[in-house]
């Protein structure tokens, strides 16, 4: 029976730790349809661990993990699958098919059999591949592509899974200034009119006020802090976070904030 709870991708007093340090204690967010979440975080503050624990590929963390009011756990991996897209921060494995193979690789949890992808997955890829400006390219063998052409047809990829909850990894690593404002652009778009929920982990204080609507702070004494966007994203919290003096920009929707140096 499919519950009848809202529809959250939802962590409660989660703590996430490494080897003789906690990373971050007590936990408790609820990402929902419509918001777009700013993770931020100091190198090593466990940004990575936390999306991986929330798409359920981690090891069990302390504390519960709930999706749609059921335990993450306790679903089958192709179901999380179907509801949750994790964009990797590092592919290791190379991979030597076309951009098209590649991006079609996200419709995996869609797949009815292994007798090849149908036709509305096919579309599913081609759109994605759209979307990003890569449809010119999807002919071309991956490895061709360059660097930030790579990461494009990553996102592609989490694109044509459609998960409703978006789980992103640094998403714009490797994008020039332009890609950069098309896919944050995309996702808010996504978030707004699409019914769906993201969680990204971004390091450049340009960006989140301008385009997220909640924002995480993960701390180096291991306090969390989260919340409404406009609420977090001030200056004495996010000189605290990096360590750095910030001068804030006004642009009218949100603030941009830059080093002082």
């Amino acid at each position: 029976m499919k519950s009848s709870a809202p529809s959250l991708l939802a962590c409660r007093q989660l703590t996430l730790s490494v080897p003789e340090r906690v990373l971050c204690r007590g936990l408790s967010l609820a990402i929902a349809p419509g918001e777009i979440w700013a993770v931020l975080g100091r190198n090593g503050s466990g940004k990575t661990t936390l999306l991986h624990a929330l798409a359920g590929i981690a090891p069990r963390p302390d504390g519960a993990i709930v999706l749609d009011g059921q335990a993450l756990a306790a679903q089958a991996a192709r179901d999380r699958a179907r509801e949750i897209g994790l964009l990797l921060q590092h592919e290791e494995a190379e991979f030597w098919g076309t951009v098209l193979d590649f991006v079609l690789l996200g419709r995996y949890p869609h797949a009815s059999s292994w007798a090849g992808w149908r036709s509305d997955d096919e579309a599913a890829a081609e759109r994605a591949l759209a979307e990003m400006n890569l449809a010119a390219f999807a002919r071309r063998r991956l490895a061709s592509l360059s660097g930030g052409e790579r990461q494009r047809a990553r996102i592609a990829q989490v694109l044509a899974q459609a998960p409703r909850f978006f789980l992103l990894d640094e998403p714009l690593q490797h994008l020039d200034l332009v890609h950069q404002i098309r896919t944050l652009a995309l996702f808010r778009d996504l978030a707004r009119t699409g019914g769906r929920a993201v969680a990204m982990v971004l390091h450049d204080a340009l960006w989140p006020a301008r385009y997220c609507t909640h924002a995480l702070l993960l701390r180096d004494d291991g306090e969390p802090l989260a919340g409404p966007a406009r609420a977090v994203l001030t200056r004495p919290n996010l000189e605290r976070l990096y360590g750095c003096g910030l001068t804030e920009v006004d642009a009218g929707e949100g603030s941009y904030f830059v080093p002082r140096v």
